[in-house]
C-alpha cells in the first residue's frame, strides 16, 4: 500500500507544467531555499540572512550603500530593510551615515556578524555538498552561472 507522501508526490508530479519560465523559475528557488533552509536551521539564520552576511563579508571596502547592496541582491529596497532588521538587532550589521552624504546609510559587516557568517558556513557547506550531490557538480554549475546570467537582463 502505498503511503499518503508517496501519492502526494505521484499527484503532484502529474500535474501539467506551466509553460511559464518565472513560474517554474520561482518554484525551483522555492525548493532550493527550503532545502538550504533546513540545513541552516541549526546556526539560527535563515537562507536570506546568511546571503546577506556573505555579500558583505565580500564587499567590506568601501561598505556598500543600502542602494548598492539592494542591486548587488536583486532586491528591492524595502525587502532589504526588512530581511536586514534582525541582523541589525543582534548587532552582526550596522547602519552608518555615509562621510560624504549623511543621508545616505552604508551597511557595514560588524566582528559579531563576520563570525556567525563563519561559524554558520559549515551547515552551508554541507547544504551545497548535497545539493550538488542530488543535482550533479557539473550540472549544478552550469545551472548556477546561467542563472547568474539572468541576473543581468534589463528589466526597464
Amino acid at each position: 500500500m502505498k503511503s499518503l507522501a508517496q501519492s502526494d508526490r505521484e499527484a503532484r508530479s502529474n500535474v501539467a507544467q506551466s509553460p511559464c519560465h518565472c513560474a517554474a523559475l520561482r518554484k525551483a528557488a522555492r525548493r532550493v531555499s527550503n532545502f538550504y533552509d533546513a540545513h541552516l536551521k541549526a546556526s539560527g539564520l535563515k537562507t536570506t540572512q546568511f546571503s546577506l552576511l556573505g555579500q558583505l563579508s565580500l564587499i567590506q571596502s568601501p561598505p556598500p550603500t543600502m542602494n548598492e547592496l539592494s542591486e548587488y541582491l536583486v532586491m528591492d529596497r524595502s525587502t532589504l530593510g526588512h530581511n536586514l532588521r534582525p541582523l541589525l538587532r543582534r548587532r552582526w550589521v550596522v547602519l552608518q551615515p555615509d562621510a560624504e552624504d549623511g543621508r545616505t546609510r552604508r551597511v557595514i559587516l560588524t566582528a559579531k556578524g563576520a563570525k556567525k557568517f563563519a561559524d554558520s558556513k559549515k551547515y552551508w557547506l554541507k547544504a551545497q555538498q548535497e545539493y550538488e550531490e542530488a543535482v550533479g557538480k557539473d550540472a549544478a554549475v552550469e545551472l548556477r552561472s546561467a542563472m547568474s546570467n539572468l541576473t543581468r537582463l534589463d528589466v526597464s
